[in-house]
């Protein structure tokens, strides 16, 4: 999981220096979350002030610059749809950047907040419960 939200910044770190490619899953804060005590719905970032301040300045919707703010990080992205309109939208991040302001501002949205346990998502794949946070 990686999102403004959890920014996993060291993780990226290990990652660049060993040569992995990270997946941000959930890049857009998971709209669906799994109530884990450290977020809840009301701390959507799709409709954050600032997302939706740079949003506005750049012309794109909120969704296009949390993507664009993970690509620019250079994490591949994959964000979850089934609807056209949302894909063509998510796909149409690749001829605008974000400012350096812009990403500060973004990355400095970080309070290690989980929208996904993944600890469940092991258990499904492997039948054993894996508590794997930070």
């Amino acid at each position: 999981e990686l999102h403004p939200r959890l920014a996993q910044d060291k993780l990226l770190r290990y990652c660049r220096e060993t040569g992995v490619t990270v997946t941000a899953f959930s890049p857009l804060g998971a709209p669906s979350y799994v109530p884990l005590g450290m977020a809840n719905a009301a701390d959507s970032l799709l409709e954050h002030p600032a997302i939706t301040e740079i949003a506005a300045a750049v012309g794109r919707s909120s969704a296009q610059v949390l993507l664009r703010w993970g690509i620019q990080r250079g994490t591949a992205v994959i964000p979850k749809t089934s609807r056209p309109e949302r894909l063509a939208e998510n796909l149409a991040v690749f001829d605008f950047e974000l400012s350096p302001d812009q990403m500060a501002t973004i990355t400095g949205l970080d309070r290690h907040q989980r929208f996904n346990d993944p600890g469940v998502f092991c258990e499904q794949a492997f039948n054993t419960f894996f508590p794997i946070y930070e």
